[in-house]
């Protein structure tokens, strides 16, 4: 089974103007999806032999090519690192660099193999596929932005995790309610008007979020 792991960020305190992009590929610890990817377990041999650089993890179709390598993959302490080379003779290839050099896109994800998984979450080895530029990580380590999303993704992962919040990130658990509430609330209106069959299941899945997200408050 090929996974998905949404951790990747880029190094831009080295990067160049022409050059590979730096990134960090993936990193150790105990991530959203319950797993934890020691790099001495990495088996790195297939994805060396074919280092493709992916949009998305799309990677079944014929419209599905790489649009880039990564090279000189290599572990270094606790992380995988690599560089971006993006295909120029590729014209989507080269708005997503574009994107990437200003900053617009800021994350990689990995796919990967996972074999012997123990009760901790550890696999015994692991088997890099291939690694993707994605626009929409979930991981709080996915991104280089340090602002107000990387530190709320931070706060409702400490209450994943059962740690205590402080005031701030109370304040923004409360402020992820309030937007979700509204979210919820006004895709409820749209499913009314569009299938004119009364109250859709909507609600009752908004009920059960506002239930799970008020849990959090108690941290």
């Amino acid at each position: 089974m090929t996974r998905v792991y949404l951790r990747g960020y880029a190094v831009r305190d080295t990067e160049d103007t022409d050059g590979p992009v730096p990134f960090v590929l993936a990193t150790e610890g105990r991530k959203a999806d319950g797993l934890d990817l020691r790099m001495d377990t990495l088996d790195l041999e297939r994805f060396r032999s074919n280092p493709v650089l992916m949009y998305g993890h799309d990677y079944f179709g014929r419209e599905a090519l790489p649009i880039g390598r990564v090279d000189d993959p290599k572990t270094d302490g606790g992380r995988l690192l690599g560089g971006l080379v993006f295909d120029r003779n590729d014209d989507f290839a080269v708005k997503v660099e574009h994107k990437i050099r200003n900053r617009f896109l800021n994350a990689v994800s990995v796919g990967f193999d996972a074999h012997d998984i123990d009760d901790a979450g550890v696999p015994a080895r692991w088997e890099l596929f291939e690694t993707s530029v994605v626009p929409l990580p979930m991981d709080p380590d996915a991104t280089a932005d340090d602002g107000r999303s990387l530190a709320l993704a931070r706060a409702l992962s400490n209450v994943r995790a059962g740690k205590v919040l402080s005031t701030k990130n109370i304040t923004l658990v409360e402020d992820a309610i309030t937007a979700l509430t509204a979210l919820m609330e006004s895709a409820a209106k749209a499913d009314d008007e569009d299938d004119g069959r009364g109250a859709p299941t909507t609600p009752a899945r908004l009920a059960a979020a506002q239930r799970r997200l008020a849990l959090a408050e108690r941290f």
